[in-house]
């Protein structure tokens, strides 16, 4: 084998070496950004779910006697905001109450790349509604129609 050859062959060794360096740190990149963004989307989903029940918990708390729709929708909001997350940060709740119960959270993700954070905002609105009158309401519909029919 003639010099010429023999490092001709070492140096296509060492550039496959280089390679799998330079495409292995673009694949760790992906890999930990693909990783962040289902953190972001599993918090994101799990804080819509729990704006939305804390709503609904506060919507169905208006229609009973000296019931306040603020408060229980504040003290589910409470205990929701406090299970399931990965890396959130400065959780607040916002809840106005009203004919429409609405349940905002807030919250900053985890720190990736560079120390830059994500800012994750969701919400539920739930209307308060009198369930026994919705009833009465259909019934009397039904009727009405049951008796225009002739049946």
């Amino acid at each position: 084998m003639t010099l010429k050859k023999y490092l001709w062959e070492k140096a296509k060794k060492g550039s496959f070496t280089i390679e799998a360096a330079c495409v292995m740190s673009l694949i760790l990149v992906a890999v930990m950004g693909i990783l962040y963004l289902c953190f972001f989307v599993h918090n994101r989903a799990w804080l819509t779910a729990a704006a939305c029940e804390s709503a609904l918990t506060g919507s169905m708390e208006g229609n009973r006697e000296g019931g306040n729709t603020g408060e229980a929708a504040g003290k589910r909001s409470q205990e929701l905001g406090d299970i399931g997350f990965f890396g959130a940060e400065n959780l607040k709740t916002q809840i106005k109450d009203g004919k429409e119960v609405t349940v905002s959270y807030t919250a900053d993700t985890i720190s990736g790349f560079g120390g830059f954070s994500w800012k994750l905002r969701a919400e539920g609105k739930s209307r308060v509604i009198d369930p026994v009158g919705w009833i009465r309401k259909i019934k009397a519909a039904e009727d009405i129609f049951s008796d225009a029919g002739g049946r």
